[in-house]
């Protein structure tokens, strides 16, 4: 007789006793490894929206703090529309219609300027890039004559480090200058420069000791139309002017006047170097390096050395031409006068004499020609 064996009961249920998912718990685990990445996502761009704000409202009290502290300079600036953008990897600061009333090297002025662009990177907010439309306006509290500076484009640089400036350029293309109100002959005024380009930079010399708080300076003005100087030459060549200098004790401008800033600097033992300075405009070439700084009577004190070319066009301009050579005698009786040889950039440069400012008196050569008034 065969006995059946009973029927074996079903599988049990898997479930968390016995440390085995079920279904429902693997496919719960799954959508929270699709959703998860996106949660991440959401939360950073969260924080960093969050991070921007703040700073961007850091960068407005910045601004508003700034702007106190030049007003407590006597030095007012206004912007009917500012405005902070640039989010989300930049702060943008814009201006229409920079209103400025104040204080400045050549005395009050009230000025703006069309348009201002401020940039900086979120990461790098050290580094500053301006971009600026013109024109730039200016007009002398004293009554003095207008001042209008136009361009085809503006852009500045700046690099802080803390509230220093380590370096400072500026790039204009197609700068123009003139002076005076508009007239029906001259509707921008009477035109005082015309130009391909300026470019000039300023940075902390690396070299020497902080504590000179020396500055090493850098412009080019090229292809250069000056009236003034073509009435001058006489002639319609375009011009280019380079400079490489530095200066020393620079400290930045404040509202008190010129004569207390220079007072300051002089303290401090401040002093121009002109390491180059040439200039050529057609056949006339010039060069010259010297040194100048203030003494304690407040008068000018340095020297300068220059060199220049095509002189015989230049004297033929006041009705000395064919002299040159009578003139080349004489300049070497003072120490000028003979041709420069040994730096292939000399060749074809006549040295001048030494000019040396001391005393209160001006020397060429050996030869006192003039005195000189304190500046302040």
């Amino acid at each position: 007789m065969t006995v059946s064996q009973p029927p074996s009961p079903p599988p049990a249920p898997q479930n968390a006793n016995d440390g085995t998912p079920s279904r429902g718990t693997a496919r719960r685990r799954s959508r929270l490894g699709l959703f998860l990445p996106v949660a991440f996502l959401v939360v950073l761009l969260a924080g960093w929206s969050a991070f921007w704000f703040v700073a961007r409202a850091r960068v407005h009290d910045a601004i508003t703090i700034w702007l106190a502290q030049e007003a407590e300079q006597q030095r007012k600036w206004s912007c009917p529309d500012r405005s902070i953008g640039g989010f989300p990897f930049r702060f943008e600061v814009r201006c229409t219609n920079l209103l400025f009333v104040g204080t400045t090297p050549a005395g009050a002025v009230t000025g703006s300027v069309a348009q201002f662009v401020a940039v900086a990177q979120v990461y790098k907010p050290n580094h500053v890039i301006v971009e600026a439309t013109g024109p730039l306006v200016a007009d002398p509290q004293d009554g003095g004559e207008r001042l209008t500076l136009n361009w085809q484009s503006f852009d500045a640089s700046a690099i802080f480090t803390g509230n220093r400036l380590d370096r400072f350029s500026v790039v204009v293309e197609g700068p123009t200058a003139h002076m005076g109100d508009g007239t029906s002959e001259h509707p921008d005024g009477i035109e005082l420069l015309r130009a391909g380009s300026w470019q000039s930079h300023l940075r902390i010399d690396p070299e020497r000791p902080p504590e000179e708080h020396a500055y090493d300076i850098a412009f080019t003005l090229r292809e250069a139309r000056i009236p003034a100087l073509d009435a001058l030459v006489g002639t319609q060549d375009r011009a280019n002017i380079v400079f490489q200098g530095a200066i020393t004790e620079a400290a930045p401008f404040t509202a008190k006047a010129p004569s207390v800033e220079l007072e300051r600097w002089r303290a401090a033992g401040g002093r121009l170097e002109i390491e180059e300075l040439s200039a050529a405009k057609g056949p006339q070439r010039m060069q010259a390096q010297g040194r100048f700084s203030v003494d304690e009577q407040h008068r000018p004190q340095g020297y300068i050395d220059a060199s220049i070319a095509g002189l015989d066009g230049l004297l033929g301009r006041f009705g000395l031409g064919g002299r040159s050579s009578l003139i080349l005698g004489g300049l070497s009786i003072l120490g000028g006068g003979r041709p420069a040889n040994g730096n292939p950039s000399d060749a074809g440069l006549t040295p001048l004499p030494r000019i040396d400012i001391r005393d209160g008196q001006v020397f060429v050569g050996p030869l006192a020609v003039g005195r000189l008034s304190p500046l302040y």
